[in-house]
């Protein structure tokens, strides 16, 4: 779908041991699959859309922080979003519904820019050291 509008996008999938029916899907043009980097950082800030299509997913997705934290707009499962404090900053779709997702925030790159930064304030303000660590402070203050 996103293809058919947008004949020159690529799509990356990064990440360990894609199973081999992902392995494949490098063959494809304008398809890339990673495995394993050493950073993915480079990816997430070549990218105009962070996509996490997780059907299944444990805990906190780090990827989808990851994506936020460097202001990239995210389009995400409901399971790869799910534990995550992100207060509409994420574009949530179900595997249908993506691809529509993806065009829309190409289709309004100021838009996209917004919700990234607005992603990028929210994983500081939630998820950031001060954050975390305001927690530990009010645990170690004595009793009054």
């Amino acid at each position: 779908m996103i293809r058919a509008v947008h004949a020159d996008a690529g799509f990356a999938i990064v990440g360990r041991n894609p199973p081999g029916e992902v392995r494949a899907l490098d063959e494809r043009a304008g398809m890339t699959v990673t495995g394993e980097v050493a950073d993915v950082r480079p990816w997430i800030a070549a990218a105009d859309v962070v996509v996490a299509p997780l059907g299944i997913a444990r805990g906190i997705q780090n990827k989808v922080l990851e994506a936020m934290a460097m202001a990239r707009p995210v389009v995400a499962s409901p399971q790869a979003a799910e534990g995550i404090d992100h207060d509409d900053t994420i574009r949530m779709a179900d595997n249908r519904q993506q691809a529509r997702a993806v065009l829309g925030l190409l289709a309004d790159p100021a838009g996209a820019a917004t919700l990234g930064q607005a992603a990028r304030a929210r994983v500081i303000a939630r998820y950031g050291w001060d954050a975390r660590l305001a927690l530990l402070d009010a645990l170690m203050e004595p009793a009054a």
